[in-house]
């Protein structure tokens, strides 16, 4: 019985297995950036992926919506980019208070439109945009990425209230039924 002990003590302070990587716990911090009510699902996820025969990093998750639903900010910060790249279609990336940055990317159209602006202050769930199918895209949807102080993308499901949990949030907050 002792032995048994021993040899579970020996194992529980040993340093983990080679290869053998702890997952990353998930602490929301970041409000659902769609309007919860139109959410589909998720069609791709943060991670290495294969695309047109490479292994390549996808920098974000895919959040599918109807065309035109509500992009919102995840939480209170101040656009510090708006435009239209190759890939990403029209974007916003939006920087808080911690220095980390949320982009949304694929959008309808031109957040300028929207009076979305570099220097805007933008309140947590307040609308930068709609989703869209803009750049390197198979259908509408929002590519949404996290990216921390030094630039390093993460991912933002680690970091993201799901949907349902957002809508608690705004029910104590009196902004739902």
């Amino acid at each position: 019985m002792r032995t048994a002990a021993l040899a579970a003590a020996l194992i529980l302070l040993s340093p983990a297995l080679p290869g053998a990587e702890a997952k990353p716990r998930r602490t929301p911090w970041l409000l659902f950036p769609l309007d919860v009510r139109r959410f589909d699902h998720v069609s791709s996820k943060f991670g290495l992926r294969r695309l047109e025969g490479h292994r390549k990093l996808h920098r974000g998750v895919d959040l599918v919506a109807p065309p035109g639903s509500w992009v919102v900010a995840a939480r209170e910060g101040r656009v510090a980019d708006t435009g239209r790249a190759r890939a990403c279609g029209w974007y916003v990336t939006v920087e808080h208070a911690n220095a980390w940055r949320t982009v949304y990317c694929h959008l309808r159209s031109d957040p300028r439109l929207l009076g979305i602006v570099q220097g805007l202050h933008v309140p947590a769930l307040g609308v930068v945009g709609e989703v869209g199918s803009t750049g390197h895209s198979t259908g509408p949807h929002l590519h949404f990425s996290l990216l921390d102080d030094q630039g390093r993308a993460r991912d933002p499901l680690l970091a993201l209230y799901t949907p349902g949990e957002t809508l608690q949030v705004l029910r104590r907050m009196g902004l739902a039924r």
